[in-house]
């Protein structure tokens, strides 16, 4: 795993929980993994980015205001890995229950 993508979730100062949760997922997407890391050290999207039902992280994170960087990226693996589950928050405009 990238050593750029722990140390920007131990800088945020997450739970191990947390940490191990997210650092797997993006082990299981490696593909996504080295946009994050681009958007990481660059504080920007690639243009042309990985695209999962329509969506990239970009367009994600236009979405709506909560939904940063960071959680564009683990949204994007979530499109991939439970499609079903992921548009039906995008479709409900992130509203947290």
């Amino acid at each position: 795993m990238s050593n750029l993508i722990r140390e920007y979730y131990e800088k945020a100062d997450l739970s191990a929980d947390l940490l191990t949760e997210k650092l797997e997922k993006f082990e299981r997407n490696p593909d996504i993994a080295k946009e994050f890391e681009y958007w990481i050290k660059n504080g920007e999207f690639k243009c042309n980015g990985i695209e999962e039902k329509g969506y990239t992280a970009e367009k994600l994170a236009s979405l709506s205001d909560l939904i940063n960087g960071e959680g564009a990226f683990i949204l994007l693996i979530e499109l991939r890995e439970k499609p079903e589950k992921a548009l039906k928050r995008i479709n409900g405009r992130f509203v947290i229950r």
